[in-house]
């Protein structure tokens, strides 16, 4: 599965961020301004795109398998700890999602089990906290 990269999330969060505080400057304060709202609004926007692409760009991670079972047992037990659960099947990976409401801030993770690897998709700071722990338990 592959969804929005870094550029794509960049320029969601870079234009939502900019309008939104161009007009709220704009209609919030007034027209009796030092500075132009624009400028300070692309600045935020630069901001929120920046922090916005680093935490939810789509990002895929692929581990290596030697032993399937000790590999499957320690990436359940992973995701479980994070908080996920088998939602389902879609195509040849298996769908892991949170409850609700958590499960609209982390998003879904997408995992593929092939014979000597395990591909693992889903949202940058949710791909970064599960290499981090798998990494651990597998060294």
């Amino acid at each position: 599965m592959k969804g929005p990269g870094f550029v794509p999330t960049f320029l969601f969060y870079f234009v939502g961020t900019t309008l939104i505080a161009a007009f709220v400057i704009d209609q919030g304060i007034g027209t009796e301004l030092a500075f132009n709202p624009f400028q300070v609004s692309i600045l935020l926007g630069l901001v929120a795109g920046l922090v916005g692409a680093y935490f939810n760009s789509h990002q895929t991670l692929t581990l290596p398998i030697k032993n399937r079972g000790a590999f499957l047992k320690k990436l359940n037990q992973t995701l479980e700890q994070l908080g996920y659960r088998e939602a389902g099947k879609l195509d040849e990976f298996t769908v892991y999602s949170r409850p609700a409401p958590s499960n609209f801030f982390s998003g879904k993770l997408f995992v593929e089990i092939e014979k000597d690897s395990a591909t693992i998709s889903g949202r940058g700071n949710r791909i970064r906290l599960l290499k981090k722990r798998m990494e651990q338990g597998l060294s």
